[in-house]
C-alpha cells in the first residue's frame, strides 16, 4: 500500500516534485501521476491509488480549486478521514473542504527547490499528520529534530521510535552532534550510534629506568643476547616515533602554509586533521593530485537560519568530482554574522559534512568546525547576513614518505 497519494494541478508540478522528494527522503512511499505507465487506463489507476493510500495530500492552489479531478480526489481522502491539505498560494479551498485545515506553504516562495519551507513549522505539521495516518507517529518530531539540530532531541526521538526506518539515520545525526568539535571527524558517522567505539588510548613508550640502565655484570653475562635485542628494539621504536612526529609537523606546516596564502579572509587552520591522516593516505594512493588551490567552495545560508541556499546540492557534486582528483583532507567550516548564534555555524558544518559523506567522500577524510562570527567576508560588514555561510576546502593529499 502506498503511504501518500499527492493530488495536484499539472501547472504546479515543480512544487509537487519538491514535496515528493522531501517525503521520499523520510522513507515514505509516495504516488503521483508521474508513476502512470504509458498505455494504462489512467483514471482507473488514479482511483485505485487514491483509495488505497494511507494519506491523501492535496496541494491547493487557485488552479487546483477549480479542478473537478482534484476535488474528487480530496473528497475521497476526506470521506476516509485521510485528507492532508497544503495551500501553495493565497487561494480559498472549495467550501466543502473548509473544515479541513490547510497548512500554508505559499509564504515560502522557493518551495519548488530547496528553500526554507522544509524548516517551517507548517511543514512539520504536515509531516506529523501524514505520520499519524500511516502508523509512524514520530515522523513530525523527526522533522522537528532536523530543524533544531539538538542532540537531546535526537536522543529522545531514537528512544521513542525504535521501529521507525529513519532510526539509523537519526543515530548518524546524533553521532555527529555528540562528537566534540575540536577533534571531530565523521569517520564513524555512518555507523549506528550504539556501535561507535571509544578511541583507543595511545600506549606511551616507557623510558628506561636507572635500575635497568645499571645492572650487575653477572646479570649481563647471563642475559647478554636478551639485553642486546631489547636495546635494539628500543632504539627502533624511538626512531619510528621521531619519524612519525617529524612527518606530522611537516603535514601541519603544509596545511597551515596553504591556508595562510589568503590572509585577507582570516581563516585559521583546520581544527585537527590528525584523525583523517590514514584515510587520506589510502585515498591518495596511485591517484593524481590536481587540487583546486586554496579557494574554498562557498555556500550561502538563509538569513538567521541554518538552511543552505538551493545550490548546495550542485556544490556537493562539484566537490565530489574535484576530490576524486585531489583525494586529500576535506575541511568544512561554518560561519555566522556578528550577533548570530555560534551553534548555527557548527550545525551548518555538520550538515554539509554529512552530505559530502553520503555523496561518496570517505568519512575518515572529513573534518568540520564552526568558526562563529569572527571572520566576515572581505568587504562585508561583520553584522551582514551574507556572512552566514559554509566553506569547503580540499587540501593536498598527505604523503608520509615525503620529508
Amino acid at each position: 500500500m502506498t503511504d501518500v497519494f499527492i493530488s495536484y494541478k499539472r501547472e504546479e508540478r515543480p512544487r509537487c516534485v519538491a514535496i515528493y522528494n522531501a517525503l521520499v527522503d523520510l522513507e515514505l512511499s509516495v504516488w503521483f501521476d508521474a508513476h502512470i505507465e504509458p498505455g494504462t487506463d489512467f483514471d482507473r489507476e488514479i482511483e485505485r491509488e487514491v483509495r488505497a493510500a494511507g494519506a491523501v495530500l492535496v496541494l491547493w492552489s487557485e488552479r487546483a480549486a477549480d479542478s473537478d479531478w482534484i476535488r474528487a480526489e480530496a473528497r475521497t481522502g476526506r470521506q476516509a478521514n485521510r485528507l492532508v491539505a497544503i495551500r501553495l498560494d493565497d487561494c480559498l479551498p472549495p467550501l466543502e473542504f473548509a473544515s479541513v485545515q490547510a497548512i500554508d506553504l505559499f509564504d515560502h516562495r522557493d518551495v519548488s527547490s530547496d528553500g526554507d519551507w522544509q524548516a517551517s513549522e507548517g511543514w512539520r505539521q504536515v509531516v506529523g499528520r501524514i505520520g499519524r495516518l500511516v502508523g509512524r507517529p514520530g515522523l513530525g518530531d523527526y522533522v522537528g529534530c532536523e530543524q533544531q539540530a539538538d542532540a537531546d532531541c535526537w536522543r529522545a526521538w531514537i528512544a521513542g521510535n525504535l521501529g521507525d526506518p529513519l532510526r539509523d539515520k537519526a543515530k548518524r545525526r546524533l553521532a555527529l552532534l555528540m562528537r566534540p568539535e575540536p577533534a571531530l571527524s565523521i569517520a564513524q558517522a555512518a555507523a549506528p550510534a550504539a556501535d561507535i567505539a571509544p578511541p583507543t588510548p595511545s600506549i606511551p613508550i616507557p623510558a628506561p629506568t636507572e635500575s635497568a640502565a645499571i645492572s650487575p655484570p653477572s646479570w649481563i653475562h647471563r642475559h647478554g643476547w636478551t639485553v642486546a635485542i631489547a636495546v635494539l628494539l628500543l632504539f627502533a621504536m624511538i626512531a619510528l616515533f621521531d619519524r612519525f612526529t617529524t612527518s606530522d609537523q611537516t603535514q601541519k606546516g603544509a596545511i597551515a602554509g596553504a591556508r595562510s596564502e589568503r590572509p585577507s579572509q582570516g581563516v585559521a587552520a583546520p581544527n585537527d586533521p590528525d584523525a583523517a591522516r590514514a584515510a587520506t593516505v589510502a585515498a591518495a594512493k596511485d591517484k593524481p593530485a590536481r587540487c583546486p588551490g586554496t579557494n574554498p567552495y562557498r555556500i550561502a545560508a538563509l538569513p538567521g537560519r541554518t538552511d543552505l541556499q538551493p545550490q548546495w546540492k550542485q556544490t556537493v557534486d562539484r566537490v565530489w568530482l574535484a576530490w576524486r582528483n585531489c583525494p586529500g583532507l576535506v575541511v568544512v567550516e561554518g560561519y555566522v554574522e556578528k550577533g548570530g548564534n555560534s551553534r548555527d555555524a557548527s550545525g551548518m558544518a555538520i550538515k554539509m559534512a554529512e552530505q559530502l559523506a553520503l555523496k561518496g567522500i570517505p568519512e575518515g577524510t572529513l573534518t568540520w568546525t564552526g568558526k562563529g562570527a569572527g571572520q566576515p567576508l572581505p568587504g562585508h560588514d561583520p553584522g551582514d547576513a551574507t556572512n552566514r555561510r559554509v566553506e569547503i576546502y580540499l587540501m593536498e593529499p598527505y604523503h608520509p614518505g615525503l620529508r
